[in-house]
């Protein structure tokens, strides 16, 4: 039985805004300085951030929430829509940073939230370390929390709740506002794909690969069509592409959901409406109250 008896939509976004406040606080430690292996140390503060609290906040909901927070392998039937996924997040992670360039001037060099412990570094430095240190244990401790912990926790507001407010909260961890909608949209993608393949370790593998598209590939796209000729013809290409892996993503979801209702699957997840805990509640609770208000300070400083 679970030990703690806190409401989902104020547990879950408790547990973020810590998850926020460490994280900043991490910012005033610089591993770079003297470690001879930085990116193990940024190893090291991921596990800290994210799998510490999770684990803790895993054994207090007790035994049986793993369960409930779909850690289990995914059916090997799973991976055209994981693959379909994949290509889609990045199709679409690439055409919301194109319009953002195109928008408002804004540089497409590759960030993340993790790099300045590493200011001087390149990524391909030491490809087995910036692999895991920026690709793979983000996804997985990131998913741990958000798609893992978040989702599980708001699903009391309905299964379209619990997805678009886990992403939010997902989306305000990065801190870059006009980077927010990608983190918002692909906070949407993962969190459908947990629930299209019943398994966590389905966005986590979404995730790394977006990751490693992001770190390792993206700039060579940027660096080859970010002039007025290019980008036409790649706008047109990278839409046409996003048209037609969603068209893909939509059919395997659509056979992964027969099939699941062909073995008559466990769909306890879905709440009655009359059993929903109001929306309303959950946006005007004050953990995450407290999420945004450390969200807007950050941007606003």
């Amino acid at each position: 039985r679970s030990r703690l008896k806190i409401k989902g939509i104020n547990a879950a976004p408790a547990l973020v805004a810590v998850i926020y406040l460490l994280l900043l606080l991490s910012g005033f430690w610089s591993p770079a300085s003297g470690d001879e292996n930085p990116y193990l140390s940024v190893i090291v503060i991921e596990l800290l951030i994210f799998v510490l609290p999770a684990l803790f906040f895993f054994r207090l909901r007790g035994k049986k929430y793993a369960a409930r927070a779909r850690v289990k392998l995914f059916e090997p039937g799973a991976v055209p829509f994981i693959i379909t996924a994949s290509v889609t997040l990045m199709l679409l992670s690439c055409a919301i940073k194109l319009a953002i360039y195109s928008i408002f001037d804004y540089s497409l060099d590759v960030t993340n939230i993790y790099t300045s412990y590493i200011p001087d570094a390149p990524a391909g430095t030491d490809l087995i370390f910036s692999a895991l240190a920026f690709a793979v244990f983000p996804a997985v401790t990131e998913e741990l929390v958000f798609r893992g912990i978040v989702l599980t926790e708001y699903e009391d507001c309905g299964v379209a709740s619990a997805v678009l407010i886990s992403s939010l909260l997902f989306a305000m961890l990065h801190f870059d506002v006009k980077l927010f909608p990608v983190y918002f949209i692909s906070g949407i993608l993962l969190a459908l794909s947990a629930y299209v393949c019943r398994s966590l370790l389905a966005p986590m593998i979404i995730h790394t690969l977006n990751n490693v598209f992001s770190i390792f590939f993206e700039d060579y796209i940027w660096n080859s069509i970010l002039q007025p000729r290019n980008i036409v013809i790649f706008s047109f290409v990278a839409v046409s592409l996003l048209l037609l892996s969603l068209m893909l993503l939509f059919g395997e979801a659509n056979r992964l959901y027969r099939s699941y209702g062909n073995f008559g699957a466990d769909s306890s997840y879905i709440r009655k409406k009359s059993e929903r805990t109001p929306v309303t509640s959950a946006l005007i609770s004050v953990p995450f109250a407290v999420c945004v208000l450390i969200f807007v300070l950050v941007v606003l400083i």
